[in-house]
């Protein structure tokens, strides 16, 4: 993994933790839950953001790089798909694409329109 000494910024830390489970043999992305089924478990304080949403709020664009490839390498996980989906919509009806534009992370929107153009065509909240 890159990026990891301590004048390293968040993001590029983050980065080379994604990047070190993803050379993990055999790692899906899911945890056990209380009823033994696999899940990923969120808060209620992530008001139904992924990983994905957040990375782009933050206009972490390498980072959303980073979670486009492991999507790719992780496409038997469900739980995962669901994080890092480009197209999935939170609480508030919005996708990565528009948190990404409607806080001025152009990189980061760039980088999420490549990924899946459909993301285009998704409605914000207000129908547009």
């Amino acid at each position: 993994p890159r990026a990891q000494g301590p004048g390293s910024s968040f993001e590029a830390r983050v980065v080379a933790i994604c990047e070190a489970m993803m050379a993990r043999p055999g790692w899906s992305g899911t945890s056990l839950g209380t009823s033994g089924t696999s899940m990923l478990a969120h808060g209620v304080t992530f008001r139904g953001m992924t990983l994905l949403h957040l990375a782009a709020a933050q206009g972490y664009a390498s980072l959303v790089e980073a979670l486009r490839r492991w999507r790719a390498l992780a496409v038997e996980s469900l739980e995962l798909e669901q994080e890092i989906d480009p197209l999935n919509v939170d609480h508030f009806s919005c996708t990565p694409l528009m948190w990404a534009c409607a806080l001025g992370h152009r990189e980061a929107a760039e980088r999420l329109c490549r990924w899946d153009r459909r993301a285009l065509a998704v409605p914000d909240p207000l129908g547009r």
